[in-house]
């Protein structure tokens, strides 16, 4: 699960727990009350206990009996003392549940008043109080409400009288602060998701109105969870965008560049036609070279287009390294002889009675390998060497193509992977710079890397490096 899945599980859970306590707390209290609205606790009924108390741990048994015969023919609420056995001293009678719950509440007040403030089982301004009488009985007197009392004379209860106990039908106040609970916790909840939103969709705004400088990843805080990702993933797109969004720029003005010298070459090669007819073969080649300089450009350029936004698709099939490495030797040399260069190939191997076998689509690697070998005819001095050796190294291939032209400087390295890009030492020579960049795409394309160093000598090294079979 996500970390954005547990923070909502937490705000939830805090808010139900919080709603589930209000109503354990309802519950509990309501049972107090119940056991509360069979015995009076108010102050007249503590006095009235605390003097029955007074006079049974004094007086005796008898001197109880006597002051609560007398209590039991007046209009106030009666005190009664309940035995072990569950008996009243006057032969009152009692619902049993009357009883069992004085003695729980008993139990419960004991407990809560200090061991400091009791005496016994005497303790003044107690609303229960159980004395040890001299006849060994122990006498449980209390007060209970007025609607359990039977045969004594009896007040009517009212307002704020005996016997009269407010009761909740419903759990008003649980209610009330579950609610208000779920309130705070909803607010914070929808402000801690809300606010990263609105963020965001201020950037998508932002980017949308073509400015891709816009971060949101710094505003997202201390976050870690999906939200804080998802700046940074916006952050990153945004910054991808603006970088393609250059190099498309660069790229349309290099091709503009590159398309230029030819169309005006040609409209020279026109004009000239038209001026001196006697001409018009040698304008008329002129135009056809240019023509054809100018598709071989739109070629390559729809090639690197698709290899770039993986349009083309890779059909692989098992390829022979070392036929494929043969056939681009012999058309680097046939157009080196020009030159004359040599093309040096040698290819090793684990073992010689084995090929080199890769998986691969055949034109298209051959295409790459070509580009580069036929690169590095073009920069290496006449009557030179290009090399072209394999090696084998585990799971992987390297193909190594060496020229002994001028090289390329350190810094310049990586750029001429790039479209167009052309090399400081290498500015004078014929070419659109398109080649090795294609070759790039192919050969990541096939799961390979492809690189450039100066040899120490002289010259430039490519190195490919292709997973085998």
């Amino acid at each position: 699960m996500g970390r954005l899945y547990w923070k909502f599980f937490i705000f939830f859970f805090l808010a139900q727990l919080t709603a589930v306590t209000a109503v354990a707390i309802w519950v509990a209290n309501q049972n107090q009350d119940r056991l509360n609205s069979q015995i009076e606790t108010s102050p007249p009924a503590r006095s009235l206990v605390d003097a029955a108390a007074a006079t049974l741990q004094y007086g005796g048994v008898e001197g109880l009996h006597a002051l609560i015969t007398r209590w039991s023919r007046q209009p106030m609420p009666q005190v009664f003392a309940i035995s072990e056995e569950g008996s009243d001293l006057l032969g009152r009678q009692l619902p049993a549940d009357v009883i069992s719950n004085a003695r729980a509440l008993f139990d419960r007040q004991t407990t809560e008043v200090p061991a400091a403030g009791r005496h016994g089982h005497f303790s003044p301004r107690m609303a229960l109080q159980k004395i040890k009488a001299n006849d060994r009985h122990e006498y449980l007197l209390f007060v209970p409400a007025n609607r359990h009392v039977s045969g004594t004379a009896r007040p009517k209860p009212h307002a704020g009288q005996f016997g009269f106990h407010g009761r909740h039908s419903y759990p008003v106040m649980p209610l009330l602060a579950g609610a208000f609970a779920s309130f705070i916790f909803a607010a914070i909840l929808a402000w801690y998701f809300s606010k990263p939103i609105q963020q965001l969709r201020n950037a998508f705004a932002s980017a949308a109105a073509g400015n891709l400088d816009v971060r949101v990843g710094k505003s997202m805080g201390s976050r870690r969870d999906e939200f804080a990702d998802l700046g940074h993933a916006f952050d990153l797109m945004a910054s991808r965008l603006g970088a393609l969004l250059q190099s498309q720029t660069r790229l349309l003005h290099q091709v503009s560049h590159e398309l230029r010298s030819p169309l005006a070459r040609l409209q020279i090669a026109v004009g000239l036609a038209r001026q001196q007819p006697d001409k018009l073969a040698t304008s008329l080649a002129r135009i056809e070279r240019e023509s054809e300089r100018m598709d071989d450009l739109v070629g390559e350029l729809l090639a690197l287009s698709r290899l770039e936004s993986g349009v083309m698709d890779i059909s692989k099939e098992p390829v022979n390294l070392n036929e494929l490495l043969l056939t681009v030797a012999e058309d680097a040399r046939f157009e080196g002889e020009t030159k004359k260069i040599i093309i040096d190939y040698a290819a090793e191997r684990e073992n010689a009675a084995e090929p080199i076998m890769l998986s691969a689509q055949p034109d298209l690697l051959h295409r790459a390998i070509d580009n580069v070998v036929r690169n590095a005819v073009k920069y290496t001095p006449e009557q030179s060497h290009v090399s072209i050796r394999t090696a084998c190294s585990g799971a992987y291939v390297t193909i190594v193509v060496s020229d002994q032209g001028a090289g390329v400087l350190p810094d310049e390295l990586e750029m001429i992977f790039q479209p167009f890009f052309r090399g400081t030492n290498t500015s004078h020579a014929d070419g659109h710079g398109v080649g090795l960049a294609i070759a790039k795409q192919i050969i990541e394309a096939h799961g390979g890397t492809i690189a450039a160093h100066n040899e120490p000598a002289a010259g430039l090294s490519v190195l490919i490096q292709l997973p085998r079979v």
